[in-house]
């Protein structure tokens, strides 16, 4: 007698239980800098820079777009939406808003696994 064993595994893009929302059609940084006035806004988790320059390049990714980070240590995967991506002294860094609630939040791009612009799981 046979036994199948059948494993449904999760890709990155699929949705396991999480509820992602439409994106924002405002309150992100893109194609620039962000600023210490976007920060006061919440529309960006962090500003690069000193005395009101910013010194951050823009990364060419699409942005806003929906996002896993990754917490090394433990391995837990956050559903976020990624509000900024920016560069400076060869570090990619990427600003977020979480899903489940109002807290945004900063981590390098090799953090992340990025879904895109589309809903995952659609």
């Amino acid at each position: 007698m046979g036994f199948l064993a059948l494993c449904w595994v999760a890709q990155p893009g699929e949705a396991t239980g999480v509820v992602w929302p439409e994106l924002p059609k405002d309150c992100f940084v893109h194609a620039r800098p962000a600023t210490s006035a976007d920060m006061k806004k919440g529309c960006a988790a962090f500003a690069i820079g000193n005395a009101g320059t910013s010194v951050g390049t823009p990364l060419d990714i699409k942005i806003p777009q929906y996002a896993w980070h990754v917490d090394k240590a433990s391995g837990k995967k956050t559903p976020v939406i990624l509000i900024q991506a920016e560069e400076s002294s060869g570090i990619k860094a990427v600003g977020y808003r979480e899903l489940d609630s109002p807290r945004l939040g900063a981590a390098l791009l090799t953090e992340m696994i990025l879904l895109g612009g589309d809903k995952p799981g659609q």
